[in-house]
């Protein structure tokens, strides 16, 4: 595989990580891609454990040097054997350039190929780029939302706000992910139109937001902003705001029975899409 940086093409492969050579060599790339400190980050004697009772880890490799990584262990959930996907990311250097998307592929292949059927993780749904990665490319839904999931965290990207997480459901053998990961979006599995949106910016630029004493079979919409990172640079207060609209109207939804089927990135903000689980 070759990924384009700047004017150069850069080829890297993508291989198991068993080691303790290798899975040490994630930690750096914890720190960099989320600014962690050394104690925030995954141990490579737990990925080690991980991956002798079940799990994998996956780095993504060029010019010498590790630029990307995954790590997956097994869990329960629904009375089912998931694949826990706890982390995945890229060096900076490297981002926006297929690499998170070929680490996920592979990811997925290997998992059917040790019979699961579903794979998890948690991501901020605030962060309009994971909403956008793990919905449009890959294919996932999303049926929970974590309040503070992890406590408070005080990491480069996580700091200023609770650690709400949105739960990503990835059904390996599902169609449209097959679609995805074969490089095409066939036309009838594209989204439903949004029926009114519960949170949303009004023309004034102001957060709104609709309560509804009863949700019916329409299909509902909430907006969050397109850069998080920036908006709590520059008005913590606001984030703040966005984050408790959000928070609500999702579980509200997720109480009554809908899914997050898909994200939509339109103008200056992105929208989550929600429907009824059986629609």
């Amino acid at each position: 595989m070759a990924v384009c940086v700047g004017a150069m093409e850069v080829n890297f492969t993508i291989r198991e990580l068993h080691d303790m050579h290798d899975l040490s060599a994630t930690v750096e790339l914890q720190r960099v891609v989320w600014r962690m400190r050394a104690h925030e980050c995954s141990s490579p004697h737990t990925m080690k454990a991980a991956t002798h009772t079940g799990g994998c880890v996956l780095g993504a490799e060029a010019e010498g040097r590790m630029i990307g990584f995954c790590f997956g262990m097994t869990g329960r959930r629904e009375g089912e054997i998931w694949l826990w996907s706890h982390m995945t990311a890229v060096h900076p250097d490297y981002q926006g350039r297929g690499i998170g998307f070929a680490l996920k592929q592979a990811q997925r292949e290997w998992a059917l190929a040790q019979d699961y059927r579903v794979m998890a993780w948690t991501f901020d749904p605030l962060q309009a780029g994971n909403a956008n990665f793990n919905f449009n490319q890959l294919g996932v839904t999303a049926r929970y939302y974590a309040v503070n999931h992890y406590g408070e965290m005080q990491d480069g990207l996580n700091a200023g706000l609770a650690s709400d997480r949105l739960e990503a459901h990835w059904q390996l053998d599902d169609a449209r992910v097959i679609a995805l990961a074969r490089g095409t979006d066939p036309s009838e599995v594209r989204l439903r139109a949004v029926d009114q949106k519960l949170v949303y910016l009004n023309d004034e630029n102001e957060i709104c937001r609709v309560g509804l004493d009863a949700y019916g079979d329409a299909c509902y919409g909430i907006e969050i902003p397109l850069d998080i990172a920036k908006l709590k640079q520059t008005n913590l207060a606001r984030a703040q705001t966005w984050q408790v609209y959000v928070r609500e109207a999702i579980t509200s939804l997720l109480d009554a029975g809908y899914h997050v089927v898909g994200f939509d990135r339109a103008g200056a903000v992105g929208c989550y899409v929600m429907r009824r689980a059986a629609c």
